[in-house]
């Protein structure tokens, strides 16, 4: 398993989702918590499973909710770089890639 590393502004994101999920029923925020965490744990463990995306990035799909990891694969370490909402502005975590 590679180490994990996450862009500051994914962790705002996962953190906002999981807010908004709250606001709706606990139970579906932690569901949604435990998807991600058990993404980014497969993103770490199996990177190439995953297919090529935008920008040298691969992605997890989340099965239940309408949402996706974006990461880079290093040599020692996956780099999140967005939790992204599958139906919002494509592509914004764009310029993260390089930093």
């Amino acid at each position: 398993m590679k180490a994990l590393r996450i862009h500051e502004a994914a962790r705002r994101e996962a953190n906002q989702a999981t807010a908004w999920y709250s606001k709706r029923s606990v139970p579906a925020a932690r569901r949604f918590r435990d998807e991600l965490l058990a993404g980014f744990a497969r993103a770490a463990t199996s990177p190439l499973q995953y297919p090529s995306y935008l920008h040298g990035t691969r992605r997890v799909l989340l099965k239940k909710f309408p949402f996706f990891i974006v990461f880079l694969d290093w040599q020692d370490e996956i780099y999140i770089v967005a939790v992204a909402h599958a139906k919002r502005r494509p592509g914004y975590w764009v310029r993260r890639v390089g930093t």
